[in-house]
């Protein structure tokens, strides 16, 4: 599973929330000034969360760290989780159906969101 999480600013939650494919459709790659403008408008950069997520996810004895891609890798069922963190999002990589790591870090805020690929 592929997805990307997200972070909501506070004015836009409620938005988010009655039309949740509201974020699927706005969230486009950054190419041009207009859509760079429209992402600085609607999410959050994530520098303090990524922090704490990246405290609770070093201290676990799976945890690896290459280029840019930070993995956890379960020795017991052998599945792997990659992430890449950008300056307004993370790019998740799970196997299965699972999302734990937008778990973790949806404990953090209320308006952190999911964006499936």
């Amino acid at each position: 599973m592929k997805y990307k999480i997200v972070c909501v600013k506070e004015r836009y939650v409620e938005l988010v929330k009655k039309y949740p494919v509201f974020l699927k459709q706005i969230y486009q790659k950054q190419d041009n000034m207009y859509k760079t403008k429209q992402i600085e408008l609607i999410f959050s950069s994530m520098s303090a969360e990524k922090e704490k997520l990246l405290h609770h996810i070093q201290s676990r004895e799976d945890y690896s760290y290459y280029h840019g891609t930070h993995q956890l890798l379960n020795p017991i069922t052998c599945q792997k989780m990659t992430m890449v963190m950008n300056e307004y999002d993370l790019d998740v990589e799970e196997e299965g159906n699972n999302h734990c790591l937008y778990d973790i870090i949806s404990s953090f805020s209320k308006n952190f969101y999911m964006i499936t690929k």
